[in-house]
């Protein structure tokens, strides 16, 4: 069972996050600030290390790198938590080491969903340490969030490339390569721009590849109920993601 310790800043945050990863099957415990944390990483060994980016003015950097001094910890995952999109604090996280950030708002699930992809292998490591994700728009961290599961899905596909006919590798490959490509482009958007026409245009254009590409590989014989439920899902989600800029385009029209 993966363990994961949770440095919580709140009460109801730590025990909120406790309940649900121990209901995912991890095995969990709490403290409640840095100089515990560093304690307790001294006496046990957790697979995984959520932390509130709220106790950065109580040492969390300092307390970070303690952590990852301590021999067998010092390539564990930290994942954060953060309640504003305050962009000094998620560059102060990344430099001390932080896969991902994760806006508090959002709750439990794309923490959870993150560390099943990091226990199964499937976590694209090339690009986690850029994804910062938490923020002020909601719009952005919606993009976000159905982004990171179109990822996550094309991942799980991609062992079952060989039942989407002989152009199936070079159409899947348009996939994956949008769907990153949308990922980090929407990690370098500032907040409250998606009203610009050119960048809806631009967004379009590439969940438009994910979209277009999954219906002609669906278009195959012989493709699995997995297959078929998974590339479902890419064309459900990549219409949910247009659905979040046609929202952003009827909002600057009526502004």
């Amino acid at each position: 069972m993966n363990r994961v310790l949770i440095v919580a800043g709140e009460r109801q945050n730590g025990e909120r996050f406790q309940q649900a990863l121990g209901q995912a099957g991890f095995q969990t415990a709490v403290v409640w600030n840095p100089m515990q944390m560093v304690e307790f990483c001294r006496q046990h060994e957790p697979d995984f290390l959520i932390a509130d980016l709220d106790l950065a003015e109580y040492g969390l950097w300092t307390a970070v790198q303690a952590v990852k001094g301590i021999g067998t910890l010092a390539n564990i995952p930290f994942y954060g938590l953060s309640s504003t999109g305050n962009p000094q604090l998620l560059e102060k996280a990344r430099a001390a080491g932080f896969s991902i950030v994760f806006a508090t708002h959002e709750g439990t699930k794309p923490v959870i969903e993150a560390l099943e992809a990091r226990v199964s292998g499937q976590e694209d490591k090339s690009i986690s340490d850029e994804e910062l994700i938490a923020g002020r728009d909601p719009s952005l961290n919606r993009l976000r969030e159905i982004t990171r599961d179109i990822v996550n899905t094309a991942m799980a596909l991609k062992p079952r490339i060989s039942e989407y006919g002989d152009d199936g590798p070079e159409l899947f490959g348009y996939i994956e390569t949008s769907s990153v490509a949308i990922r980090k482009k929407l990690n370098a958007v500032e907040d409250f721009s998606l009203h610009d026409k050119e960048l809806r245009h631009d967004f379009r254009n590439m969940i438009g590849s994910v979209t277009g590409f999954a219906e002609l590989i669906m278009m195959e014989p012989g493709i699995s109920p997995d297959s078929t439920q998974g590339l479902g899902r890419l064309r459900e989600r990549s219409r949910e993601f247009v659905n979040v800029l046609d929202e952003q385009k009827a909002e600057a029209t009526s502004a």
